[in-house]
């Protein structure tokens, strides 16, 4: 008979699918709701309702985009299936700005803040008509080009790229990027016409590729404009007609979604069923943990993924089931760490970060802001961190834990360790940074798995990582 200590010094991400035994102390094989900044353990914060629910929710909900002016007001925007409502900040409510001749689909829109002259302006592609143009404010929707112009094509895929407009998802001519006049003199990037003085300063198109396979993305970053296609991504190089080329990337690359693609910097990151991936401006690799949550990826539904980047860490909204209306699965990545961390109970139509403040757009309506408040909704937030399965030294000994310690404040706070053969548990309220509390627990196995969680909602800070106490003796054959 000895005693054992299993220590963990810290907290990380969620790591799975390595082999037994391969996976560090201070990871969690499963984890959700949590916080393990500066590899503290704490409960995440929930989101806070800022507007009033979107009327006629019933309806399905699409999008939600947030524009910073200049003046320094935001005007908020959320795309129902059938309309687009402002919120009137002086009424309080939702307005109806726009009303749609088919119901769109969700990933069939996009929106992008250009200047066209010195007039700020929203533009807004939906694949089913042509552009929408908006000024802001109680302005109104207007159309975006003319048939004269060659600017009237009904598309969903829109970037600037050195000051020209660059557009895709034509569903006549799928293959086909199109590009704007440069602006300047009386051309502006509403003309996609040839130039006559100039073919540099000229509108135009291509078809992108050697096959007829539709663009399903476009992303630009500084030296170059990102093209994806069904199976292959190209990029565009170049700053006018004149020396335009468009190369394929030569990089084996599961196809994202262009929904959960987010650009952080100069690098575009993409969620895919086999991981997280990343451009570096020559070619596609997988950041060095990105296989982590590769188990579950692969049964995840990225058909309604949306996406975004606040500070240092990316979002990424996916169904954890295909039966659920929303997604309800909520992937954080932090770039610096390279880890990843889960939350649930909440439901995710759209994200977007505005001023450093990640905003969602939940099932229920709302728009609001994530990372404050603590609940989802008046909902708790059902928090836990899991240990893989713990053989101390050996797997050829049994074990029988005594007690856990943990050191923070907060609870109460459940203690279970799974044994294969006996599992205990034990509840507490932390004692302070300074009184480590200790939590009796009586389970055995030749493996262990600790788990740490809170009770009904209740929030709570580790530090320290946490200790476990073990009785380990040799099996009698």
């Amino acid at each position: 008979m000895a005693l054992q200590t299993i220590r963990l010094g810290s907290f990380a991400g969620v790591k799975q699918g390595a082999a037994a035994g391969s996976i560090p102390l201070n990871w969690a094989e499963d984890a959700q709701n949590v916080d393990t900044t500066e590899g503290r353990l704490k409960r995440a914060k929930g989101y806070r309702a800022i507007y009033p629910t979107v009327s006629g929710a019933a309806r399905k909900l699409r999008r939600l985009f947030l524009w910073p002016r200049s003046t320094g007001a935001v005007d908020c925007l959320v795309a129902r299936q059938d309309s687009l409502f402002r919120y009137d900040p002086i009424g309080e409510c939702w307005e109806d700005l726009y009303h749609y001749n088919d119901d769109m689909d969700t990933d069939t829109f996009d929106f992008l803040k250009v200047k066209i002259g010195s007039t700020e302006t929203l533009l807004i592609g939906n694949g089913l008509e042509p552009i929408l143009k908006w000024e802001g404010g109680d302005g109104y929707i207007t159309a975006f080009g003319a048939a004269e112009k060659l600017s009237d094509k009904a598309v969903n895929f829109l970037e600037l790229y050195f000051g020209r407009l660059f557009a895709a998802g034509d569903r006549e001519h799928p293959a086909r990027l199109y590009w704007s006049q440069a602006p300047g003199g009386t051309r502006t990037i509403e003309d996609w016409s040839a130039d006559e003085n100039s073919e540099n300063v000229s509108g135009g198109h291509v078809e992108v590729g050697i096959d007829s396979d539709p663009i399903t993305g476009l992303f630009a970053l500084s030296n170059q404009l990102l093209i994806f296609k069904k199976d292959k991504l190209y990029r565009l190089l170049g700053d006018r007609p004149g020396n335009y080329r468009i190369v394929p990337v030569e990089a084996p690359l599961a196809q994202p979604i262009h929904t959960a693609c987010v650009l952080y910097g100069d690098r575009l990151f993409f969620l895919t069923d086999k991981g997280l991936y990343f451009y570096d401006g020559q070619t596609v690799r997988r950041t060095a943990h990105g296989a982590d949550l590769a188990p579950l990826l692969r049964q995840v539904d990225f058909s309604s993924a949306v996406s975004a980047a606040c500070g240092d860490s990316l979002y990424f909204a996916v169904k954890e089931h295909s039966t659920s209306v929303h997604n309800d699965l909520l992937i954080e990545y932090d770039v610096l760490r390279d880890c990843f961390l889960l939350r649930r109970g909440l439901q995710v139509v759209d994200l977007t970060s505005c001023y450093g403040t990640l905003y969602v757009l939940t099932g229920k309506g709302e728009v609001a802001v994530l990372n404050e408040g603590t609940t989802y909704g008046g909902d708790p937030i059902q928090a836990y961190w899991e240990t893989p399965w713990l053989d101390g030294a050996s797997a050829l000994t049994v074990k029988q834990t005594v007690e856990a310690v943990l050191v923070g404040t907060g609870g109460p706070l459940r203690v279970l360790v799974l044994g294969e053969a006996r599992e205990g548990d034990s509840v507490h309220t932390l004692q302070g940074e300074n009184a480590p509390t200790e939590f009796q627990l009586r389970s055995m196995g030749r493996r262990l798995k600790l788990r740490i969680e809170n009770v009904n909602g209740s929030d709570f800070d580790l530090s320290g990582g946490a200790e476990l106490l073990l009785d380990e003796q040799r099996r009698v054959l």
